[in-house]
């Protein structure tokens, strides 16, 4: 007698998901302000029409302490058009750095999030960037400490650079246990090596009353490096081995100083925006994140006087403008001449990817411009 058997084989249906503005992402956490679990509220806006091929970038926005999810995506939704933005709140409005009334375990939730972001088929899993501003600037940068998801490309840190507990006796620190104000540096007291392979952006005012530009105890209950120093720091760990820049590329208006290392993937901007930012700086976000590929010509931040296009360029740069020039220029981002021409066009293919400055002189003035090489 024989016994027939059947092996029925069931398909495995993969089901894919996009997000959407009115995606519900739920992550709770507890801790011992929470024993019962605290879920944090989550605010997404996505632009208008499809993906781009690969997914949107993803940008996390983190805001100030008092702010929220909801008002850090107003700021930024007209800055980074093309960027899908995600921006939870805060528990109790705060995020736990140091003295915050927050004492949660924000840096997981936001490990959590980013997981859960890459799931998505029309997110870019290797474009999720962070920017924080202010008290979620501070977590920003503790995120580039200790977060080793390689799809996290960018961190940029608005008004908040490296805090001491942070960053002391030359090394980078997380707490082991509580960060609590009372403890040595907050309790940030285990040594830890930042990932070496994502771009760093920070931006901070000589005027601001809040985070002290040059260092020094601050009114949010902890000492900072000063701010040039902090984002050479960074740029040792990222790979770099010269001097520290000591005078800022200046540029644009309002004005704003560039420090750029390893090509512009560590770059410290100071303005004078007190604890904020200005035009020129948000514009320069706008590019560094490469939002929509809109340049500074294509929005000029000096009354459209000037177009520089295409930027970010592989090759070719053409210029438009509406009077005679005399010459054109381009520089490293140290400030060494690197090109000169008399045409309305520069070929720059032969230098490799970075940062640039590229300087149009007239009889009367000279303009600058930023160039991203690609």
């Amino acid at each position: 007698m024989k016994i027939l058997v059947y092996f029925l084989f069931f398909p495995t249906i993969l089901f894919s998901q996009n997000l959407t503005s009115a995606t519900d992402i739920k992550i709770s956490k507890k801790w011992y302000q929470e024993p019962n679990g605290y879920t944090f509220s989550i605010n997404i806006f996505l632009p208008s029409g499809d993906a781009p091929e690969g997914g949107f970038p993803v940008c996390i926005l983190l805001h100030g302490n008092g702010g929220d999810g909801e008002g850090i995506i107003n700021q930024f939704k007209n800055i980074l058009e093309c960027h899908a933005l995600v921006a939870p709140s805060g528990y109790l409005n705060s995020w736990n750095i140091c003295d915050e009334d927050s004492d949660a375990p924000d840096l997981e939730m936001v490990d959590e999030l980013i997981n859960n972001l890459q799931t998505y088929s029309n997110v870019n899993p290797n474009k999720i960037r962070i920017i924080g501003s202010s008290n979620g600037a501070g977590l920003a940068n503790n995120i580039f400490i200790q977060n080793k998801n390689s799809g996290v490309d960018i961190i940029c840190s608005i008004v908040s650079h490296l805090n001491e507990p942070q960053f002391h006796n030359d090394n980078f620190y997380l707490p082991s246990n509580s960060s609590e104000q009372s403890n040595s540096y907050c309790g940030y007291d285990s040594l830890v090596y930042p990932s070496t392979s994502r771009k760093y952006l920070s931006i901070s005012n000589d005027n601001d009353p809040v985070v002290p530009y040059n260092g020094g105890y601050s009114a949010v209950g902890i000492d900072f490096l000063d701010a040039e120093t902090a984002a050479f720091k960074i740029a040792i760990n990222q790979g770099y081995t010269e001097s520290k820049i000591t005078s800022g590329i200046k540029y644009g208006n309002p004005e704003i100083s560039e420090y750029s290392y390893l090509l512009g993937n560590v770059v410290h901007i100071k303005g004078d925006a007190n604890h904020g930012t200005n035009a020129t700086q948000q514009e320069y976000i706008k590019n560094y994140f490469n939002d929509c590929n809109i340049d500074l010509g294509k929005k000029d931040i000096e009354n459209k006087f000037l177009t520089i296009y295409p930027n970010p360029t592989s090759g070719n740069l053409f210029i438009k403008t509406l009077k005679e020039f005399d010459q054109i220029r381009l520089y490293s981002s140290h400030g060494a001449l690197l090109m000169k021409s008399n045409s309305e066009s520069l070929t720059i293919s032969s230098l490799p990817a970075g940062t640039y400055i590229f300087e149009v002189e007239y009889e009367d003035e000279i303009r600058k411009r930023i160039i991203f090489k690609n």
